[in-house]
């Protein structure tokens, strides 16, 4: 009888938790939260939904989140 291969752990979904120093308006570290989800899991559909959690996280610009998800993606890729 033929052994059956062993298929390897994939990866459903993962939390990544970021902080800063707070801006000149609210002050205090913020947090934020960014949430990697698939209703296939990651590894089988290739990506994921980001969410993002956050009371007080704030960004100059578009280009800040990007790199924040680059980041993410390069270790979910790995």
């Amino acid at each position: 009888m033929a052994e059956q291969a062993e298929e390897k752990p994939r990866l459903i979904s993962a939390t990544f938790e970021f902080s800063q120093e707070g801006n000149c308006v609210d002050g205090g570290d913020e947090e934020l939260t960014i949430r990697c989800i698939s209703s296939l899991g990651i590894d089988n559909d290739g990506g994921c939904f980001y969410v993002l959690d956050t009371e007080q996280w704030s960004f100059n610009d578009a280009s800040e989140l990007q790199e924040l998800i680059d980041r993410i993606s390069k270790v979910i890729k790995k």
